[in-house]
């Protein structure tokens, strides 16, 4: 997950095809997609002009080769 500005985010398509998640005092909203349960993004509550977006999820992304983004599995984390 990689937080980037609220004004940077736009979610193109999909929007049928995800769950919302929120827990506790009800104000981070976490989506998850309803047909492969892969967490795509989530509005941050302590930083609510923010978004941080699984960057595994994004279709033809061109990143710098200076830029490394760890994956994480999840099943196997502590």
């Amino acid at each position: 997950m990689k937080p980037v500005s609220q004004e940077f985010f736009t979610l193109l398509e999909g929007d049928e095809n995800l769950g919302l998640y929120k827990w506790n005092k009800n104000i981070a909203e976490h989506y998850f997609c309803k047909l492969c349960g892969v967490y795509t993004h989530h509005k941050r509550r302590r930083y609510p002009d923010q978004i941080a977006v699984n960057f595994a999820c994004l279709d033809d992304l061109d990143l710098p080769e200076d830029i490394h983004i760890g994956l994480i599995d999840g099943a196997s984390h502590d």
